[in-house]
């Protein structure tokens, strides 16, 4: 089996909750529990993050929200292009 690096964008996209990750995260970004309703797992929900953001299709930004700092998750250009993919061939 390969390792945890070594894994395609097509397999992980194949996880659980990868792909409803994306397309929320392509409308604003999140932080980790506002993604609840799109993962209800947490371990899951952090595990398939890791995975998506080790591919390189979203990252993690500091955002100000009044007084705090907040980390949030949001798509990168290539985890756009890679949900625009996805989107299109659901489209078959």
């Amino acid at each position: 089996m390969a390792t945890r690096n070594k894994r395609s964008v097509i397999y992980i996209l194949a996880q659980s909750y990868a792909l409803e990750i994306l397309d929320a995260l392509a409308k604003k970004p999140l932080r980790f529990t506002d993604l609840a309703a799109y993962g209800p797992n947490e371990r899951t929900r952090s595990q398939r993050l890791k995975e998506l953001e080790g591919r390189g299709l979203l990252t993690t930004v500091s955002m100000k929200m009044e007084k705090r700092h907040f980390v949030h998750y949001t798509l990168t250009d290539k985890g756009k292009a890679v949900l625009q993919k996805v989107k299109e061939m659901s489209d078959y």
